[in-house]
């Protein structure tokens, strides 16, 4: 069977993209949500920004406290890990999807910190566990509280049952990793053809990701921070419905935090706009939003992250983080090595 070319699948994930966005202004009309963004309110779409920026900077002291833990460099300084951070976020404007992103911190910090790229990945990869995790938990208590004490309003059922599932998800994929190592092992030893290169590395980066019991790195700090930034993010949630006009309970925004990051692993968007849009409307107007607000809400999200990502930029421009960095190890065995 011939291999569709990637510029094909990014052709035909564009034209999704902007089918679904065009069907949701349509059904949502395009006037009302052009008034919501025309009358918006700088001041508080300012502080949103700000609230970005901060919540970028704590994600990145979680990042850095795990590398410590790791013992890939004790005495990293926060500042280095916060421009990989940043300067890779600015990157991952230029790559396909959010894993790119997530590789590239992986590869910068392996040459600027020390270690194996594949052990870094493994660290940032459970760190995206974490604050999913920690997301769906607060989603799932936001949802009991709201159906307690909000009459006909609340989070959609079905985002109910998808925090339920990517918890369930992700404690039997760990259980898996942790207790049933064997069943996994045959399961690559399964793998034929162009899949059997990725066997060794798949191995090697499956007992990586065990960061806590091979490590012996505390989970309580890096899931207290992870809670953190879920706050972070819902405050700034938050204040871009107040400059749209959309005001809602605290824990609303809290549990649209997981939905939209749930959203987000569906490659139905393009930069941020597209299937997202349709899942932030579909939330919000379950806590009684307007559709024009909640339309004109997601319209300005995205523009959020991105520009924190093109901030980024900086560390690039200014050669913060250019250049390799040698980290001594112990003789015959690198940093992070098995």
């Amino acid at each position: 069977m011939p291999r569709i070319p990637l510029a094909v699948w990014r052709t035909l994930r564009i034209v999704f993209a902007l089918t679904l966005l065009s069907l949701l202004i349509v059904k949502v009309g395009h006037a009302k949500p052009l008034e919501r963004l025309a009358a918006a309110r700088p001041m508080f779409i300012l502080f949103a920004l700000a609230v970005v920026i901060l919540d970028g900077m704590i994600r990145a002291w979680n990042w850095a406290q795990l590398i410590r833990a790791m013992h890939f460099d004790s005495r990293v300084r926060y500042g280095k890990v916060l421009s990989i951070y940043w300067a890779c976020s600015f990157l991952g404007q230029f790559v396909p999807s959010t894993v790119g992103t997530d590789a590239l911190r992986a590869i910068m910090a392996s040459r600027k910190i020390g270690g194996h790229a594949s052990a870094h990945g493994a660290a940032v990869v459970m760190l995206n566990a974490m604050n999913l995790v920690s997301g769906c938990i607060a989603g799932l208590a936001c949802a009991l509280w709201m159906a307690l004490t909000a009459r006909n309003q609340g989070v959609r059922p079905l985002a109910t049952v998808l925090f339920a599932g990517a918890i369930t998800a992700a404690a039997l994929g760990y259980w898996l990793l942790r207790s049933q190592r064997g069943l996994l092992l045959w399961a690559l030893r399964r793998m034929h053809g162009r899949w059997r290169k990725l066997r060794r590395g798949l191995r090697r980066f499956m007992h990586r990701l065990l960061v806590f019991e091979r490590y012996g790195v505390p989970v309580t700090p890096v899931l207290a921070v992870a809670l953190v930034t879920q706050m972070t993010r819902a405050s700034m949630y938050g204040l871009v419905g107040l400059a749209v006009g959309v005001i809602l309970p605290f824990p609303a925004w809290l549990a649209l935090v997981p939905a939209y990051s749930l959203s987000g692993l569906i490659p139905y968007s393009v930069s941020g706009y597209g299937g997202d849009q349709a899942a932030v409307v579909y939330i919000l107007t379950g806590f009684g939003a307007p559709g024009a607000g909640a339309l004109a809400f997601a319209l300005i999200v995205p523009l959020m992250t991105v520009t924190f990502n093109l901030l980024g930029g900086f560390n690039l421009l200014f050669g913060t983080v250019d250049g390799p960095t040698r980290i001594p190890a112990r003789p015959g065995r690198q940093i992070g090595e098995e």
